[in-house]
């Protein structure tokens, strides 16, 4: 996920994609994804924030325990790099989308502020 190709990127996603269709469930495949999270690329952080959305729009929260996910998802708010702080926004406003004020909640804990 962390090529310099977008190509490849693109095909990444979607190989992970189709094995949490096929092979394992999703929450299985995120657990060894969240490394992700902290990798030294800085495509490699953000490949995962964009496939986090993707899987999102695919799957929905159900397959998901989006509290193990969202404190990586508010470390890279951040990142130093911008194109990471802004997927990772992206992932958290999709998760708002799919499960509404509990994020708010989640995040506040967390003392991110709610807006």
């Amino acid at each position: 996920m962390g090529d310099a190709k977008d190509k490849i990127r693109d095909e990444a996603q979607n190989l992970t994609l189709k094995l949490m269709d096929e092979v394992a469930p999703p929450m299985y495949i995120w657990e060894q994804l969240a490394s992700g999270f902290k990798h030294k690329n800085f495509r490699s952080r953000e490949g995962v924030c964009l496939c986090l959305i993707e899987t999102l729009n695919i799957f929905g929260t159900q397959p998901l325990v989006i509290s193990k996910l969202v404190p990586h998802l508010c470390i890279l708010f951040g990142d130093s790099n911008s194109q990471v702080r802004n997927a990772a926004i992206s992932a958290v406003v999709e998760i708002y989308r799919h499960v509404g004020e509990k994020l708010r909640f989640d995040l506040c804990k967390r003392d991110i502020p709610p807006a």
